[in-house]
């Protein structure tokens, strides 16, 4: 059986697998993935496999519960105001 290759979404463009990172927020912390997904090299739009979407929700609870132990720190993040640039 021949696989039909997927199409965007947004723009009907041939999607490609690639691997990209992804930015999760939970709380006042921030987590870097690398994971696979379908990407539009049209549009950007992408796409991820269910169950990476639900890695990413155990990613955010655990960032916004302080739950930390198992990922690595690679820096510090810090918000600055308008002003003071």
């Amino acid at each position: 059986m021949i696989k039909t290759p997927k199409k965007c979404p947004n723009c009907q463009v041939k999607l490609t697998t690639k691997q990209v990172k992804k930015l999760l927020k939970g709380g006042g912390n921030t987590a870097i993935v690398q994971v696979e997904a379908e990407v539009c090299l049209h549009c950007g739009e992408r796409l991820y496999n269910p169950n990476v979407v639900r890695q990413f929700a155990q990613i955010r609870t655990k960032l916004k519960n302080q739950e930390t132990k198992d990922f690595e720190l690679i820096g510090q993040s810090f918000s600055v105001r308008a002003p003071l640039l």
